[in-house]
Parts: structure tokens; C-alpha cells; sequence
């Protein structure tokens, strides 16, 4: 039986950039350990990423992680996948497409403890189906176990939000020199794509180029739709670095627009002033509340349609949600958006939106793009 010893010691002969995971491992272990668990099953994606330093693909094949309170970690696994873990000197059950996965989680959990056990959010049900065949024990959603394990960065986690966000920070910068008056939206978000990649993003997501009308539906996908002069063009696009994601969004326009300075205006000082409200032990829902009370004493109100912010790491929607109903108080080290707007419908839409990271109790932003009103031209 291998314990989280000896993943430890694993991956620290493997050189000081492993080191974090062996604080995450154990932070979860505790967190499971309070929560009256037993341990906790999680699948491919940014939850296994976060806790083994490997990432690996969620497909149909069964490939689940198990962490026990005790910390002993146990992993089923296709065997073209289990090498990088068993590298690490985790007790892996493999099983190959011909013999299928009933055997090896049979004799996994013949080595585990009943109880309740906790399940990440994104497992498959076929997955499900499988382990709850097998493993005769409560099952409980973990998502929010997980989610808050990983809100609190640690240092090599900050170091990545920032490099994400330099990269994107400059792309920003340049995209005036792109944008031109008859090109499609989707021909300027491939153009806008390419330049996040040049500037070194490891993988660009979520292009949104929206102009003039369609602005005012803040999650539409680029079309075929000509951009003109004086209507505004917002663009919202997400990077990651290593892993760790990046979130801006801003307005332009080819030219000067017309009698949307105050509305502009409007969402940058709301913004500002939400930014100014993000402190350590000060409520979520305040920051929220911060941004849209502004934005409703200018009599915009109605026209602020979604949450002021969301959480950023290795997904790029995690916690903490800045947004009316979260009574959880903001802590030190976690990074969010903060991304106020207004959306008149059939006429435009305006977002600013950059990333904070709270240290010494209060918020920084770690983007770097200007936002004044027309800065762009």
C-alpha cells in the first residue's frame, strides 16, 4: 500500500518544482478530515492537475484518483496512462481496454474504507456507476471542498496568474493596432487569438468579439457581422499560462462613438469602486454590491445583467463568485475578476474587466491594460 509518504517523497526527488503539491495533498487530506469523510475521488482535469503536477485527459475510459483521509492515495487507471503516475510512486490499478476496468476497482476498493465519500462535480455518471457498483458507501458532492481548497493560491500559483497575465495584459495593449473598420468579428478574433499566442499563452479560450448590437448579449460568439465606425466593440478573451489563467475584457471602437461616454464612464468607476471595496474579511457579495450600487445611482441599474466577478486558477470560472447571495468573506491570496457592465438591449454593450489578487489584505489588479475612456484611439 503506498501512502502520501511516499507520493511525497516521490515527487520531491524529482527537484523543488513539485514541492507545492505536497502542501495541497495535505491541506485536502484535512479538509476531508473535517468534512467527516473518508476520502474524496477525483477524475482527469484541474482537480488532479492541481494535486499531482500531471495532467492527463478526461475520456470515456474509468481513471479516478482516490484520496483518503489518512492520506493514502490509490488510482485506477488505463494502462496507457498510468505511467507518469506510477512514477510517482502511486498505488495504481491498471487495467487494459481487453480485460476492461471491473477487476481493478473491484481490488481497489477491497483496500478502502466505507463510510462517505466525497465526489468531484465533473465525474461522469458512467464513472459513478461503476465505483458505487463496487465501493458499498455513501456518496456526497465534494465540489465545494475542492473549490475552496484551491480558492487560497500559494506562491508558485501567483507567479503563474501573473505571467498569464502579463501575456494577456500586452495582447490588449496591441489589439487597437488589429482592429479595423470592415473586418468580421470572427476574422479579428482569429487575429486576436494569434497575437495571445505570439506573446507565449499556452492555450487562448473563450474569444468573444462582439460590436455594436450584438455587444448587448455579453456571451454571443463572434460572427460574421462587419465592424463599423463609432459602434463599440467589446472583446473578452481568456489564456492560460502553465495551466493558470488570464481573463480580460475591454471596449474599443474605430472611432469616436457617439453618447456613450457617461454610460463608459459609468462602468469604469463601478468597477473601480468594486475594487476598492475587495479586501480580505470583507464579503463577496459586498464587492458585488460595491460595483452594482454605483452603477444603479447613475439609474443604469437593469441594465447590469450578471455577477461582478468569478474566481480565477486552473479553471477560469472557480471561487470565489463575486455576486449577490455569497456571505463567504474574501481571503488572503485568492484572485478574481472584476468585470461590472452595462447591455442596452439592441443598441450596445460596454464591460471593463481585470483580474485582482488580494495580498496584505487588500486587492491589486494583476492586469495591465488602460482603461480610460477613447484610449484606445
Amino acid at each position: 500500500m503506498a501512502s502520501m509518504k511516499c507520493y511525497i517523497n516521490g515527487i520531491l526527488k524529482q527537484g523543488s518544482v513539485e514541492q507545492p503539491q505536497r502542501q495541497r495533498l495535505k491541506k485536502l487530506a484535512e479538509a476531508v478530515s473535517r468534512e467527516g469523510l473518508e476520502g474524496i475521488v477525483l477524475v482527469p482535469g484541474p482537480n488532479m492537475f492541481y494535486l499531482t503536477g500531471i495532467n492527463s485527459l478526461l475520456l470515456e475510459r474509468p481513471f479516478m484518483l482516490f484520496i483518503s483521509k489518512n492520506e493514502d492515495l490509490k488510482l485506477l487507471s488505463p494502462k496507457l496512462e498510468a505511467g507518469p503516475y506510477e512514477s510517482l510512486g502511486i498505488d495504481v490499478q491498471e487495467w487494459t481496454d481487453e480485460e476492461g476496468p471491473s477487476q481493478a476497482m473491484k481490488t481497489l476498493v477491497s483496500k478502502l474504507e466505507r463510510g462517505t465519500w466525497g465526489i468531484e462535480g465533473r465525474m461522469p455518471f458512467s464513472f459513478f456507476n461503476l465505483l458505487s457498483h463496487y465501493l458499498k458507501a455513501e456518496f456526497r458532492n465534494a465540489q465545494d471542498i475542492l473549490l475552496s481548497v484551491r480558492e487560497v493560491k500559494d506562491s508558485s500559483e501567483k507567479e503563474l496568474l501573473q505571467k498569464a497575465s502579463r501575456i494577456l495584459s500586452k495582447a490588449f495593449v496591441s489589439f487597437p493596432e488589429i482592429i479595423r473598420e470592415g473586418m468580421t468579428e470572427m476574422e479579428l478574433a482569429r487575429k486576436v487569438a494569434d497575437r495571445i499566442y505570439e506573446l507565449g499563452a499556452e492555450k487562448v479560450e473563450d474569444v468573444l468579439v462582439q460590436s455594436g448590437s450584438r455587444a448587448s448579449d455579453p456571451h454571443s460568439l463572434p460572427s460574421g457581422k462587419k465592424i463599423r465606425r463609432k459602434e463599440l466593440i467589446v472583446i473578452d478573451v481568456s489564456c492560460t499560462f502553465k495551466g493558470y489563467y488570464s481573463d480580460i475584457t475591454r471596449t474599443y471602437s474605430v472611432s469616436k462613438p457617439e453618447k456613450v461616454e457617461d454610460v463608459y464612464n459609468t462602468v469604469l468607476e463601478s468597477q473601480l469602486s468594486a475594487e476598492r471595496k475587495a479586501k480580505a474579511g470583507v464579503k463577496a457579495e459586498e464587492v458585488d454590491a460595491a460595483a452594482r450600487n454605483y452603477i444603479n445611482s447613475k439609474g443604469y441599474g437593469k441594465f447590469f445583467i450578471h455577477r461582478t466577478g468569478h474566481g480565477l486558477g486552473l479553471e477560469v470560472h472557480e471561487a470565489p463568485f463575486i455576486v449577490k447571495g455569497n456571505s463567504s468573506s474574501l481571503r488572503e491570496n485568492v484572485c478574481f475578476t472584476v468585470e461590472p457592465g452595462i447591455y442596452v438591449q439592441g443598441k450596445f454593450g460596454i464591460r471593463i474587466e481585470d483580474d485582482v489578487f488580494i495580498e496584505n489584505t487588500s486587492a491589486f489588479e494583476i492586469t495591465k491594460v488602460p482603461k480610460e475612456y477613447l484610449w484606445w484611439l
